[in-house]
């Protein structure tokens, strides 16, 4: 079979070729059960002139069988009783004593074990070959006088006539069965073809499928059976992935174009007007200090995106040990209240007394609470508060930052984790992010089995809030 042949043929073919036995099987069977029931009403008819012709005979029989007298008698009964049978008699002893006028005649022998057989008072037919290819069908069959055998009868019929209808039945069931083979075969190729033609729509549309059509999705209803429109669903889920990434690539390649191009274009300016004139050593070390600045800005950038692109391909690694969640918040605080110091921002830490162990990697778990810390401080006006408040919650443990900043807009919530969003890009350029830190963060977070979400409102501050699994249960101090 062609490698390249269509499902609808090969499946058609392969139902014509295992329909051919099981339909054969049965016509086989049906054949079989024509030539039983064939054979046995023939059986039956032998017997039902045996019978007759015994129960008649047996009447007139005379004591002198060999008389001619007696034969022409049995000859006029046999051709009255029998017709299309040959009929011969036997003596108790096996002697022939009468003949019918039938062509068949030579086809009657009373063997060894049909004499047994009748000497018994037991019937016993048997199908005689003949060398020429002709069958028969004979009889032996016990007259009985006075309870005892008195005569051997036997009749045969040649099966010529039975063997033509079971050769006849035979055709008919081979073309029968080979038909409906067929006609079930062409059923399917039918069906499938129906069944298959919206899949050539979908193909098609897959093969056409371009960054311009992905979001007009393929009607999972045009589709017959469920298992079709999954596969539909499936193809729409994957070209809403596709044209999500496409987006995400798009947006990311202008935003790192857009974030390379400003310290770049700085650096250029820059270093231009320290090249025209003199400019003393104090100009020139002002021009490399903030050439330095920038340079270090675009060096945080380029980590910032290799740790995202390591993340994505599952190259980066998580420390996970026990560590002592009390003390990571106390030291969080401690920095957490040097960075605020100077705009007079107050940091509050608040929590259980209890000692909790938490299973992270410290560094990377560090590095969440400090980001989320620093963006609370850094979006606070001055004389605002930052709360690092966390409690347990089952086998949980929850940490909220929250500030008194400025707020998000309800908008651009579901954006924040986005990478390179910001709310006001041009108000936040030279505020030394990268504009992936909440992108980072909730990797992170997510990478340690948690889960990270925001609340906010403008002018009324912003709270995030953090889930992480524990590692133990928290261990309660003695009090005395």
């Amino acid at each position: 079979m062609p490698t390249g042949s269509s499902l609808k043929n090969r499946l058609t073919l392969w139902t014509f070729l295992l329909l051919l036995p099981v339909l054969g099987a049965g016509g086989f069977f049906c054949y079989y059960t024509q030539q039983l029931e064939q054979t046995s009403h023939l059986d039956k008819q032998l017997l039902f002139i045996a019978r007759n012709f015994a129960c008649s005979y047996r009447d007139v029989a005379p004591h002198n069988s060999a008389s001619s007298g007696f034969c022409d008698d049995f000859d006029r009964r046999t051709i009255h009783h029998a017709g299309e049978q040959a009929a011969r008699l036997y003596s108790l002893q096996g002697e022939i004593l009468c003949n019918s006028q039938h062509p068949y005649n030579q086809q009657l022998e009373l063997t060894e074990t049909a004499r047994s057989n009748s000497l018994a008072g037991r019937t016993y037919l048997e199908t005689v070959q003949e060398a020429n290819g002709e069958s028969f069908r004979r009889l032996t069959y016990p007259i009985i006088l006075n309870d005892q055998v008195r005569y051997h009868l036997q009749l045969a019929q040649q099966l010529k006539e039975l063997q033509a209808h079971l050769n006849r039945f035979f055709i008919t069931t081979l073309l029968a069965t080979a038909g409906l083979a067929l006609l079930l075969a062409a059923g399917q190729w039918l069906l499938l073809g129906r069944l298959l033609s919206p899949l050539k729509k979908l193909s098609a549309r897959m093969d056409k499928s371009s960054e311009e059509n992905l979001a007009h999705p393929f009607p999972p209803e045009a589709l017959p059976g469920k298992e079709f429109q999954q596969l539909a669903i499936s193809y729409n889920g994957l070209t809403d992935r596709m044209s999500s990434v496409l987006h995400r690539s798009r947006q990311f390649a202008t935003d790192v174009t857009h974030e390379l191009r400003t310290p770049l274009t700085i650096l250029r300016g820059e270093t231009e007007l320290a090249l025209r004139g003199n400019k003393n050593a104090d100009e020139l070390k002002q021009v490399l200090n903030s050439n330095l600045e920038e340079l270090s800005r675009m060096g945080h950038l380029v980590d910032d995106l290799l740790l995202l692109s390591k993340s994505e391909l599952g190259e980066i690694p998580l420390k996970m040990e026990a560590l002592n969640l009390n003390g990571l918040m106390e030291v969080l605080h401690f920095h957490g209240t040097i960075i605020a110091e100077p705009k007079q921002i107050k940091v509050e830490l608040q929590g259980p007394t209890e000692q909790v162990s938490l299973y992270a990697d410290a560094n990377r778990i560090r590095q969440v609470f400090l980001n989320l810390l620093t963006n609370g401080i850094k979006y606070t006006p001055e004389g605002g508060t930052v709360t690092i408040d966390w409690a347990l919650q089952g086998e949980m443990v929850r940490i909220i930052f929250q500030d008194t900043g400025i707020g998000i807009d309800s908008e651009h919530q579901q954006h924040i984790f986005d990478r390179f969003y910001r709310i006001n890009k041009t108000g936040n350029r030279n505020d030394g992010g990268s504009g992936l830190g909440l992108a980072i963060s909730k990797w992170l977070v997510e990478a340690h089995g948690g889960s990270i979400m925001v609340c906010s409102a403008p002018g009324q501050g912003s709270s995030f809030a953090i889930l992480l699994p524990l590692a133990h249960k928290p261990e309660q101090k003695k009090t005395g």
